[in-house]
């Protein structure tokens, strides 16, 4: 039996994950949950109760930072974890996640494609511009962090202060030519979201590339975004890429747009395997209402 490997990064919103975790339950799956290190007092067993065929290991906790190489360290670990039951597939998914399609369907369908699904894109495509995340260092970003989903107050005061500075800091290195790119030259970097659904082989790939790819994009800004995409395009597997995450993400009416009830049609006609993001405390009829699409309730 071909099994895969469901990946899932949480911080938040534990009743989302806990429709998502039995909406996985499968006995061709096991499930590798990683749980921020910053949210205390989380009682694992309640995640547990949510499945009855799949098994659920916990990955050694890490504290993420948005945008940081703190992210790129727990997908290596979580793949360095994974790896070890050899899996036909392994899926990187948000504790907001859900599917669209059902796990007969994902099964039969990726049976025997062999490929790996990493959006990628490079720069400049389609109007995208991403080279100045690398090129510079960003040491402050672990503490300016994504400042629009902060709350007001002092503390959005003082990320406002270090955002000014991390700008000073960039600004600082374009007038001196800093440029950690040209020690790369023979490397084209791309850029996608972060979420994948890769081979075996490929995942160990990343893993072997593990030394370079701490040093490559240390300080990185969005390191997260880059080096799947790049690891992928630059070596052997590049041929065997599908342009295509298997995700629906609009991040044209949002960063990213929360679905909601209202696209509960938009959402059933995608080709899409997984949606991306779903609050089940604000959109509880929108999950239900997939389930019932997904069993053909």
């Amino acid at each position: 039996m071909k099994k895969h490997a469901y990946l899932i990064m949480a911080h938040n919103e534990f009743n989302m994950l806990k429709k998502l975790l039995a909406e996985l339950d499968d006995v061709r799956n096991d499930i590798y949950l990683h749980i921020d290190k910053k949210v205390k007092n989380v009682d694992e067993k309640q995640f547990l109760a949510c499945v009855r065929y799949s098994k659920i290991f916990f990955v050694k906790k890490r504290s993420i930072y948005w945008g940081t190489l703190s992210i790129v360290k727990c997908e290596i670990g979580m793949l360095e974890e994974a790896t070890k039951g050899n899996y036909n597939y392994y899926h990187l998914v948000s504790g907001v996640d859900f599917p669209l399609k059902s796990q007969d369907y994902i099964h039969d369908y990726l049976d025997n494609k062999n490929l790996e699904f990493i959006e990628h894109y490079t720069d400049g495509d389609s109007g995208r511009f991403f080279m100045e995340k690398i090129k510079y260092y960003y040491p402050l970003l672990k503490y300016v962090g994504k400042a629009d989903n902060e709350g007001p107050g002092f503390r959005k005061k003082i990320q406002r202060k270090l955002a000014y500075w991390q700008t000073n800091i960039k600004e600082f290195q374009e007038k001196h030519k800093v440029d950690r790119t040209k020690k790369y030259k023979d490397i084209t970097f791309y850029k996608g979201n972060q979420w994948f659904s890769i081979t075996h082989d490929f995942a160990c790939f990343v893993l072997s590339m593990k030394r370079q790819v701490l040093k490559m994009y240390w300080l990185t800004d969005g390191a997260d975004e880059f080096f799947i995409p790049t690891l992928a395009m630059n070596s052997g597997f590049a041929d065997r890429v599908s342009n295509n995450s298997l995700r629906s993400i609009d991040w044209i009416r949002g960063t990213p747009y929360e679905y909601s009830l209202d696209d509960l049609t938009e959402l059933e006609k995608s080709d899409a395997f997984f949606a991306r993001k779903i609050s089940y405390e604000r959109n509880p009829d929108l999950v239900d209402g997939l389930v019932k699409y997904i069993h053909g309730c």
